[in-house]
């Protein structure tokens, strides 16, 4: 593939990973398997590596616009972190069995559609109990989101993330909006922010099994970089009922083509 066409994808990825929040799942996983014709295994490691380097940038423009609540970010953090590791070792150890290796293959692909049709729920709930309250009844003050309460959906994303590569916006984004009680703007740059450290520690992770695609990872990033400054612009000046129905449109376009990669 002609390096212009890489950079142009890059760049298309980028965009819609700050402005949405969403990326693993949704656009890595299905551009590396259909566009670069790697396997299950190969995409989810490389999507790992190259969502970590796209939303270094990305993170940076939320802190700046103030949408990353330090305390809270760093408590799901902690909790997400021990389940994306222990599940990308998982993951690398029985894909190197050939035995397990066609499993491994499709417990990844149900896996992701499980998850996606998952966040798909928790979002529209949040979506339609913000469009029949006031919002200003739903925010929850610093001190009322405890560690019991974000356990288990922070554990169970974070083992999501780090088996199936799928993470911030199908996942950790709707936990963040359901259990954190957080906007959209809010919960779309604390999910970027926690999700580039957590595809960090699975890159590793793959790595380790030689999975990664490295070159095309980093050609991909180099191509986002060129979409920072219109990301910028539409998260200032566009409302976040803009960004509810943007991130609801590309779960569901998430869901069918997960959906037919399983079935085809």
């Amino acid at each position: 593939m002609l390096l212009v066409t890489q950079l142009i994808i890059g760049a298309a990825i980028g965009l819609v990973i700050t402005t949405t929040g969403v990326g693993g799942g949704v656009i890595l996983l299905p551009v590396l398997i259909y566009l670069f014709g790697m396997n299950a295994l190969a995409a989810v490691a490389t999507a790992n590596l190259l969502s970590m380097l796209m939303k270094l940038s990305s993170s940076y423009i939320h802190f700046r616009l103030g949408n990353i609540p330090l305390k809270p970010a760093l408590l799901i953090l902690g909790i997400m972190f021990p389940a994306t590791f222990l599940a990308s070792y998982g993951v690398t150890w029985l894909g190197n069995q050939p035995e397990y290796y066609q499993r491994v293959e499709l417990g990844i692909n149900i896996l992701m559609i499980v998850a996606i049709i998952f966040s798909l729920i928790l979002f529209l709930q949040r979506m339609v109990k913000k469009s029949a309250v006031d919002p200003l009844t739903l925010l929850t003050p610093p001190n009322s989101m405890t560690l019991s309460s974000l356990l288990v959906p922070g554990m169970s994303a974070g083992f999501v993330l780090g088996a199936t590569g799928v993470g911030g916006g199908l996942v950790v984004l709707p936990v963040l909006m359901r259990f954190a009680q957080m906007g959209i703007k809010e919960a779309i740059g604390t999910s970027i922010f926690i999700t580039t450290i957590l595809s960090g520690g699975s890159a590793i992770a793959y790595s380790a099994g030689g999975y990664t695609d490295v070159h095309t990872a980093l050609i991909l990033c180099l191509g986002s970089l060129l979409s920072i400054p219109l990301a910028r612009y539409l998260l200032v000046y566009l409302s976040e009922r803009f960004f509810q129905y943007l991130t609801l449109s590309f779960i569901l376009i998430s869901i069918i083509m997960m959906i037919w990669k399983l079935i085809n």
